[in-house]
């Protein structure tokens, strides 16, 4: 029987070319080795915080950082956060400037309120210049707004803000539209309703998105405006007694 002849070079090719497979496996696995490493351990750490504090689950507030003391936002919103608070709900802020330490200065205007600051470090630190019980810190956005998802599960209030108010409101309803999230009111307040804030939002939805078959309007019946503190309080009254 006749063997083929030998080929100088074949094996040592074979060895080079499997290292080579070998190198390159190992250098996608680590290109894609910390994706969510961070972020479950960010998870862990608010978890750990919520298992010792054990909080109930309250109202978050949300909104800019840019807004100032003496500013109708700041101060219509300390105004809605105390008259929340004085219904036994905790108030969950964002532990930064602007409409979260108005959420977290209208909490201490009740007596015995908690208030609850989930803090996100950015490259300009943000400090919180209001007491607050339990704060958690975040390095991302995504563990943040889960945990505000998770602790404002009586509802959650949207004051004027931009671009990262509009992601976490989008953010909740998306889940609560795919039954991600258990539901509850997605209010959004309205602090100058002569000034509407929010009306443009809501008329592009309807008259853009779901006139052209990308929502139904039934779909987000648990959105709401309020124009008022009295108004927000009502609904969430509204909606715990349904519970």
């Amino acid at each position: 029987m006749q063997h083929p002849p030998k080929v100088p070079g074949t094996a040592s090719q074979a060895r080079r070319k499997t290292r080579s497979v070998r190198q390159q496996v190992k250098k996608a696995s680590a290109r894609h080795k910390q994706l969510g490493t961070t972020i479950a351990r960010q998870h862990a750490g608010a978890r750990r915080i919520l298992s010792r504090e054990d909080p109930p689950f309250g109202v978050a507030f949300l909104g800019s950082a840019r807004t100032k003391p003496g500013q109708v936002y700041y101060d219509k919103n300390i105004e809605a956060a105390a008259a929340v608070a004085a219904l036994g709900y905790p108030i969950v802020h964002g532990g930064g400037p602007g409409q979260m330490e108005a959420s977290a200065r209208g909490a201490r205007r009740v007596k015995n309120a908690l208030s609850i600051a989930l803090g996100l470090r950015l490259t300009k630190v943000e400090q919180v210049s209001a007491e607050h019980d339990i704060s958690i810190w975040f390095d991302d956005f995504s563990p943040r707004i889960d945990t505000f998802r998770h602790l404002g599960r009586v509802a959650m209030v949207f004051f004027p803000g931009g671009i990262g108010s509009l992601h976490e409101s989008m953010s909740v309803i998306d889940n609560i539209m795919q039954k991600k999230a258990p539901p509850r009111p997605i209010i959004f307040f309205e602090p100058e309703p002569e000034k509407p804030y929010w009306t443009g939002f809501f008329a592009w939805l309807k008259d853009t998105v779901m006139a052209r078959g990308m929502l139904k309007e039934e779909e987000i019946s648990f959105v709401q405006i309020a124009h008022s503190t009295e108004e927000l309080v009502k609904i969430i009254k509204t909606s715990a007694g349904a519970k």
